[in-house]
Protein backbone atom coordinates (compact mmCIF):
# COMPACT_ATOMS: atom_id res chain seq x y z
CA UNK A 1 0.00 0.00 0.00
CA UNK A 2 1.45 3.39 -0.98
CA UNK A 3 1.70 5.58 2.13
CA UNK A 4 3.42 8.70 3.40
CA UNK A 5 5.02 8.38 6.84
CA UNK A 6 5.55 11.47 8.96
CA UNK A 7 6.91 12.20 12.42
CA UNK A 8 6.32 15.12 14.79
CA UNK A 9 7.24 16.01 18.33
CA UNK A 10 4.33 16.59 20.70
CA UNK A 11 4.24 19.03 23.62
CA UNK A 12 4.18 16.11 26.10
CA UNK A 13 7.64 14.88 24.93
CA UNK A 14 6.10 12.05 22.91
CA UNK A 15 6.71 11.48 19.21
CA UNK A 16 3.82 10.97 16.82
CA UNK A 17 4.15 8.71 13.77
CA UNK A 18 1.54 9.44 11.13
CA UNK A 19 0.65 7.24 8.17
CA UNK A 20 -1.54 8.54 5.36
CA UNK A 21 -2.54 7.40 1.93
CA UNK A 22 -1.82 9.94 -0.81
CA UNK A 23 -4.97 11.34 -2.44
CA UNK A 24 -7.17 9.67 0.19
CA UNK A 25 -8.69 10.87 3.42
CA UNK A 26 -7.46 7.76 5.22
CA UNK A 27 -4.81 8.41 7.88
CA UNK A 28 -3.79 7.10 11.27
CA UNK A 29 -1.26 8.17 13.87
CA UNK A 30 0.22 6.73 17.02
CA UNK A 31 2.16 8.38 19.85
CA UNK A 32 5.35 6.91 21.27
CA UNK A 33 7.02 7.90 24.53
CA UNK A 34 10.52 6.84 23.44
CA UNK A 35 12.77 7.28 20.44
CA UNK A 36 13.51 3.56 20.73
CA UNK A 37 9.86 2.73 19.98
CA UNK A 38 9.82 5.17 17.06
CA UNK A 39 13.03 3.71 15.64
CA UNK A 40 11.67 0.17 15.92
CA UNK A 41 8.44 0.97 14.05
CA UNK A 42 10.15 2.99 11.31
CA UNK A 43 12.80 0.28 10.91
CA UNK A 44 10.10 -2.39 10.60
CA UNK A 45 8.56 -0.30 7.81
CA UNK A 46 11.85 -0.65 5.91
CA UNK A 47 13.20 2.84 6.55
CA UNK A 48 17.00 2.95 6.76
CA UNK A 49 18.70 3.72 10.07
CA UNK A 50 20.44 6.69 8.44
CA UNK A 51 17.13 8.25 7.36
CA UNK A 52 15.58 7.58 10.77
CA UNK A 53 18.57 9.17 12.55
CA UNK A 54 18.53 12.26 10.33
CA UNK A 55 14.77 12.78 10.77
CA UNK A 56 14.94 12.36 14.54
CA UNK A 57 17.86 14.80 14.70
CA UNK A 58 15.92 17.36 12.65
CA UNK A 59 12.82 16.75 14.72
CA UNK A 60 14.69 17.69 17.91
CA UNK A 61 15.48 21.08 16.34
CA UNK A 62 11.94 21.79 15.15
CA UNK A 63 9.04 23.27 17.03
CA UNK A 64 6.32 21.25 18.69
CA UNK A 65 3.80 19.74 16.23
CA UNK A 66 5.87 20.52 13.13
CA UNK A 67 5.62 17.47 10.89
CA UNK A 68 8.50 15.91 8.93
CA UNK A 69 7.37 13.76 6.02
CA UNK A 70 9.34 10.91 4.53
CA UNK A 71 9.12 10.10 0.81
CA UNK A 72 6.10 8.00 -0.24
CA UNK A 73 6.77 4.27 0.13
CA UNK A 74 5.04 0.99 -0.48
CA UNK A 75 4.41 -0.86 2.79
CA UNK A 76 2.33 -4.04 2.88
CA UNK A 77 -1.00 -3.49 4.60
CA UNK A 78 -0.28 -6.48 6.84
CA UNK A 79 2.85 -4.72 8.16
CA UNK A 80 0.87 -1.54 8.85
CA UNK A 81 -1.82 -3.53 10.65
CA UNK A 82 0.74 -5.43 12.72
CA UNK A 83 1.94 -2.07 14.09
CA UNK A 84 -1.61 -0.86 14.76
CA UNK A 85 -1.97 1.45 11.76
CA UNK A 86 -5.39 0.88 10.25
CA UNK A 87 -5.91 2.56 6.91
CA UNK A 88 -8.92 2.24 4.69
CA UNK A 89 -8.45 1.06 1.11
CA UNK A 90 -11.51 3.14 0.24
CA UNK A 91 -11.38 6.83 -0.61
CA UNK A 92 -13.43 7.72 2.46
CA UNK A 93 -12.74 9.87 5.47
CA UNK A 94 -11.01 7.91 8.18
CA UNK A 95 -8.69 9.44 10.77
CA UNK A 96 -7.63 8.30 14.18
CA UNK A 97 -4.87 8.66 16.77
CA UNK A 98 -3.73 6.02 19.22
CA UNK A 99 -1.31 6.40 22.15
CA UNK A 100 1.21 3.59 22.51
CA UNK A 101 4.46 2.69 24.24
Amino acid sequence: MLVIISVRRLDNAQIDIGVERPQHDSNHSQNYSSKKGVRAVLSDFGISEELIASHLKLLAQMGVSERLKLPPMDIPQSELLSKGFRLSKENSASASTVKTR
